[in-house]
């Protein structure tokens, strides 16, 4: 009875589960099986002790063979010293296990086959707790560290005991998730010390916290000081605010810190003090600066910042140096130049002045002075060649502050100036030497640099050397050095300089012409720039998709390479980099394709392509022309020869020639003959008789044929020329005496003459089936006249009307004949009679 697909469905259930329980048996019996490690992929404490066993017993080769094991810890060897072993087990120690995750693993000595292997990962035990006691928010929160990459979620539990008298203990808990628990409304007695202890627990492993005792005192956090106050003073802040939490810690000192600017400042109120002050150090006048207040308890965690309070620091204008400096032009035709003048200003938001004052007049007594008023920190003056010297004054209403003057020198004055100046620059900064001019007592030197020629920055030194920073880079810059002597100037040097140098400018086009072994790479010259290194060389990097990267260097002059030799027809990537010494760049990759034919061998290719089309156009026309030649031809119908009159009925049969397939046929059967009429006829001679013609008639129609058509027996020459010369032939003039074979019987047909035959229209007209053929004037409407050879059926008469025929054929014409034969004109073979 056939199984239906239900009943070969329940069938095949068990077999494919039979034989995914074999899968893994197999897989033992052949390979072996790796043995438990016990234990598997525990958790233990940071820096505990743990013993790993390996149950030998497991594996047949181990147990047989007494084979030898050994172990590892993330793959390096422990020392033998650890291990222990029996007939049955395999066991290490490994003390102090200080790392976050170890491997271990058992290795059999003979085959290196690991046997087992444990993940071993440790974790701490919650440390680090900080309690906090906020008073008016009635909370008590713990805090707390635990290092451990957990694998399932761990539930923290806050222990907290505390004496409530002697020998009688309360106890309180809280649980969180997360490493911080909050005692809500449960704040702990002050008076009395608190035992914590924080337990950590996953699915897997459990540990507890060491103990931590704490005063109560010690985590109360008060909150910040409230109604902060802060006086500016001449160069001095003064900090005033009130004691934290009111009266409620009268009898605790509390501990405050003072924030200003980058200063934090240290006091303490006493026990019964309700307000506290401060006075900062020196501040810079002028200035904004944001104060706040923190407070706390001995020991105890520190409050809250209070709320930042901002002031604007007084400013002395007695102690401002404005800190003037001047840079000149240079002269024109007349000597006259600009003069710039700088000064490090007030600031606006001080308003401790209205302005300042530049007075400037010639070192020339006599000179009356000038003056200009502005409120920014620049200006400028035209003098002419003579020395000037130029004042500057801050001035409030009709007060003046903190003067300050500056020589500006006459044109071509001998001054002295330093000598050996050199910058270099290092990591962003620009460092300036130079040596003290000979023969001067120099006090000082301004140092300036500026960037833009409009905005400067200055400095003094007493040194002959300086370092400056905070500069810009990639920028070049202008660096002055000034010697100062007395109450002059000395003559400016002059140096330039980058701060830091940037790599060659970028590529900005590269052009690629590609053949198809070969490619030219061009690139346009990196321009030079400031603060940009000088190109030292080019280097062109090429490659194919699947191949390393190949390169090509030049000097710094060149601007091409050619690269070769490349695979055709195969794509490649190439980009340009401009190396110099203080780095590189690189342009954009391009991307091009090889020519899978060279230029050569595509000029070859068309050359002989165009000679091959030109001999084809040439074969061609003179095809065409022989062909239109061989049509102009005419080819006459052999049905209608004048060797043979045909019957009526055959010559109705005959079809004229009037395609080439046609004369394929019947032309191949075709033999021209040449017939001599000055010697012969085709009969015999002009003296044959009667009796010839009786023994003629002897032979065979089939032997006189083959006489005839091979010219024995007659002076008729007959070849096998082409068609084509055959229909080239002239006409007959003449008519020639054929036999023709009719009934059994050799008659001998009568012709006639062009001229008789022109005689006779009706007869030519009669017949349109046949067409005239010029070689003959037989129509097949003609009958053929059979004349009796042997038999007598034929007159006299007419035997002597066909020689005599004949006889006028032979001696009026001169020139060979040309007729046209088949050898299958004669149908029958038969003996005359």
């Amino acid at each position: 009875m056939p199984l239906s697909a239900k009943g070969l469905r329940r069938m095949a259930t068990p077999l494919v589960l039979s034989i995914f329980l074999l899968l893994p048996a197999i897989s033992e019996g052949q390979y072996g099986h790796r043995c438990e490690v016990i234990p598997k992929d525990p958790y233990i404490e940071f820096g505990s002790n743990i013993k790993i066993k390996f149950k030998k017993t497991c594996n047949k080769t181990i147990s047989d063979s007494h084979g030898k094991i050994y172990w590892t810890i993330n793959n390096k060897s422990i020392d033998e010293s650890l291990y222990e072993t029996n007939t049955s087990f395999a066991a290490v120690t490994i003390y102090n296990l200080s790392l976050p995750k170890a491997i271990v693993q058992c290795h059999s000595h003979l085959t290196q086959q690991v046997l087992g292997g444990t993940i071993i990962q440790t974790y701490w035990k919650p440390r680090n707790i900080l309690c906090v006691t906020y008073i008016s928010q009635q909370d008590f929160t713990c805090r707390w560290e635990h290092k451990i990459k957990p694998t399932s979620k761990i539930t923290y539990t806050v222990y907290r005991k505390w004496e409530k008298s002697q020998d009688v203990w309360e106890t309180d808990h809280c649980s969180s998730g997360n490493m911080s628990c909050t005692f809500n409304k449960s704040l702990p007695i002050l008076s009395k010390l608190n035992y914590i202890t924080v337990r950590a627990e996953s699915t897997v492993w459990e540990t507890i916290s060491d103990t931590l005792e704490l005063d109560p005192w010690d985590t109360v956090k008060i909150d910040p000081p409230k109604n902060v106050r802060v006086v500016p003073l001449p160069a001095h802040l003064r900090v005033e605010w009130e004691r934290p939490g009111g009266t409620a810690f009268l009898d605790q000192v509390i501990h405050c810190q003072v924030k200003y600017a980058k200063h934090v400042m240290d006091t303490s109120m006493d026990t019964v003090a309700k307000t506290a002050s401060v006075t900062s150090v020196e501040v810079e006048s002028c200035t904004n600066h944001t104060v706040s207040v923190r407070c706390a308890l001995d020991k105890a965690p520190w409050s809250e910042w209070s709320r930042q309070v901002t002031v604007l620091s007084s400013l002395n204008v007695s102690t401002v140096q404005l800190d003037l400096w001047r840079k000149m032009d240079a002269p024109d035709n007349t000597g006259t130049r600009t003069v710039h003048l700088m000064w490090k200003s007030i600031s606006p938001a001080c308003k401790a002045i209205d302005g300042y004052r530049l007075t400037y007049m010639a070192d020339e007594k006599h000179m009356p002075d000038r003056h200009l008023d502005t409120v920014v920190d620049k200006a400028s003056i035209t003098v002419d060649q003579r020395a000037y010297r130029v004042t500057l004054a801050a001035y409030r209403g009709d007060t003046t502050f903190s003067e300050q003057s500056i020589y500006v020198p006459a044109v071509g004055q001998s001054l002295p100036q330093v000598r050996g100046a050199q910058a270099s620059a290092y990591d962003g900064d620009i460092q300036v030497n130079w040596v003290v001019p000979p023969l001067y007592r120099v006090h000082g030197y301004v140092i300036d640099w500026t960037t833009d020629g409009d905005s400067y920055t200055w400095l003094q030194s007493q040194d002959t050397h300086i370092t400056l920073t905070g500069l810009q880079p990639f920028k070049l810059y202008n660096i002055t050095v000034t010697p100062l002597y007395d109450d002059k100037t000395g003559l400016e040097k002059v140096i330039q300089i980058c701060s830091v140098q940037r790599a060659p400018g970028n590529i900005s086009s590269v052009d690629v012409h590609v053949q198809d072994k070969s490619a030219q790479v061009k690139w346009t010259a990196v321009p030079q720039s400031q603060c940009s290194g000088d190109v030292v060389n080019y280097t062109v990097f090429y490659k194919t998709e699947t191949q390393p990267e190949l390169n090509l260097t030049v000097n710094s002059w060149k601007q091409g390479v050619t690269l070769e030799p490349l695979q055709p027809d195969t794509r490649y990537s190439v980009h340009v980099m401009a190396r110099a010494v203080t780095g590189a760049t690189n342009s954009s990759v391009i991307h091009f394709t090889t020519s899978r034919y060279g230029r050569t061998f595509i000029i070859m290719s068309c050359v002989f392509g165009g000679f091959g089309v030109i001999i084809v156009l040439v074969t061609g026309l003179f095809c065409v022309v022989q062909w239109k030649r061989f049509k102009g031809k005419i080819v006459p119908n052999p049905g209608l020869s004048s060797l043979k009159f045909w019957s009526s009925q055959d010559c109705h049969k005959i079809q004229p020639f009037n395609n080439p397939s046609e004369l394929e046929t019947f032309c191949e059967m075709i033999y021209p003959c040449e017939v001599n009429t000055i010697t012969d006829d085709i009969m015999g001679s002009t003296s044959t008789e009667d009796g010839d013609i009786q023994d003629m008639g002897k032979e065979t129609v089939y032997d006189q044929t083959e006489r005839w058509s091979s010219g024995f027996g007659s002076r008729t020459f007959c070849d096998s020329q082409p068609r084509e010369e055959s229909s080239n032939l002239g006409l007959a003039p003449t008519l020639l005496p054929l036999l023709s074979q009719q009934d059994g019987e050799i008659n001998l047909l009568e012709s006639t003459t062009s001229e008789d035959s022109s005689s006779e229209p009706s007869d030519l007209q009669a017949s349109e089936s046949c067409p005239v053929n010029p070689y003959r004037l037989q129509t097949p409407g003609e009958c053929p006249v059979r004349l009796g050879l042997g038999g007598g059926e034929a007159t006299s008469g007419t035997t002597e009307e066909s020689r005599s025929l004949l006889d006028t054929q032979q001696h009026s014409s001169i020139a060979p004949l040309t007729a046209y034969v088949t050898l299958d004109m004669f149908e029958h073979r038969v003996r005359v009679k």
